[in-house]
C-alpha cells in the first residue's frame, strides 16, 4: 500500500482528490493540508509520496517546501494548474521526484505516483518540456536523485549519511557524486573536491539546511 499525502490551499480539490482516489488499489491518502507548516504541525508518520501544489497562497518558496518535506524522508510529487519553469526547475533541482499539472488523469496521475513511490522519477510532457527549454548552459541538468546526493553532501553529510539519506547503497552515491562531477566539469565549472561541490550548490542557490546528520 503507497501512502500518500497532499498539500494543497483548494480545500474543494483536496476533497474531490481524496474521492478520486477512494477507489485505486495500492494507494491511500492518508493525510491533507493546505500548507507545509499545518501538514508539518500534524506530526504525521511520512507518507511513501506527498502531492505538493507549486504555489502555495501562504507566500511560502516552492524549492524550500521540497526541501522540508525531503528532511522527514518522504518523497515529492509536485502539481500545479499553471507550469511556472523557475518554480518547476526549482523544485526538480531540490529534490522533487516529479512534476505534473492539475490537468491530467487518473490513470496518468496514479502511474507518476507509483513512479515516485518505487524510487524512481515522474518526468511528465509537461516537465519534459520545461527540462528541454532550459537554456542556461552553465548549469548541469541533475537528475533528481543527483541533487538530492549533492545538496546532502554539500551540507556537510559524509559519503555513508549521504547514501542513508537518498536510500542507495555507499558506491552508488559516490557514482553519483562522480556523474555530478563530470556534469559540472563538462558545463565549464570544474568541480573536483568537496569544497567545490558545496560552491555549486551555493552558486546554483540549491537548499542545503537541515539535509540530513554529518556523520
Amino acid at each position: 500500500m503507497i501512502t500518500l499525502a497532499a498539500i494543497d490551499d483548494d480545500r474543494m480539490l483536496l476533497a474531490g482528490l481524496r474521492a478520486w482516489l477512494g477507489p485505486v488499489d495500492g494507494i491511500e491518502l492518508t493525510t491533507t493540508a493546505a500548507t507545509v507548516d499545518e501538514y508539518l504541525d500534524t506530526g504525521p508518520a511520512p507518507a511513501d509520496v506527498v502531492l505538493l501544489d507549486l504555489n502555495l497562497r501562504d507566500g511560502s518558496t516552492p524549492a524550500a517546501n521540497v526541501a522540508r518535506l525531503l528532511d522527514i524522508g518522504a518523497a515529492v510529487l509536485v502539481v500545479s494548474t499553471i507550469p511556472d519553469a523557475g518554480h518547476v526547475l526549482a523544485t526538480i533541482e531540490a529534490g522533487a521526484a516529479g512534476y505534473v499539472t492539475k490537468d491530467n488523469d487518473l490513470p496518468a496521475l496514479v502511474s507518476a505516483i507509483r513512479d515516485v513511490a518505487a524510487g524512481g522519477t515522474a518526468v511528465s510532457p509537461e516537465l519534459a518540456f520545461v527540462l528541454s527549454t532550459d537554456r542556461r548552459p552553465e548549469r548541469p541538468r541533475l537528475s533528481a536523485q543527483e541533487s538530492l546526493v549533492l545538496r546532502v553532501y554539500a551540507s556537510g553529510a559524509t559519503l555513508q549519511a549521504t547514501a542513508r539519506r537518498a536510500g542507495v547503497a555507499y558506491g552508488t552515491a559516490r557514482e553519483y557524486l562522480e556523474r555530478i562531477k563530470r556534469k559540472y566539469t563538462d558545463a565549464g565549472r570544474p568541480t573536483r573536491t568537496k569544497l567545490d561541490l558545496v560552491e555549486r550548490a551555493r552558486e546554483d542557490r540549491l537548499e542545503l539546511d537541515g539535509l540530513g546528520p554529518s556523520s
